[in-house]
């Protein structure tokens, strides 16, 4: 693995994290558990490729 692509993915792994914290820290509601369902499916679907 070339340092780029570390770099590349550290970059990803700390972005996918704040997406949940900030998607966490809003109040329980129906838009809060699709947003975590969209999170979810495109990190599915970008692990695929």
């Amino acid at each position: 693995m070339s340092f780029a692509q570390f770099r590349a993915d550290v970059k990803r792994a700390n972005s996918r994290r704040r997406l949940y914290a900030r998607i966490n820290a809003m109040p329980d509601s129906t838009v809060r558990e699709e947003l975590i369902a969209v999170a979810q499916r495109y990190e599915f679907e970008d692990s695929l490729h």
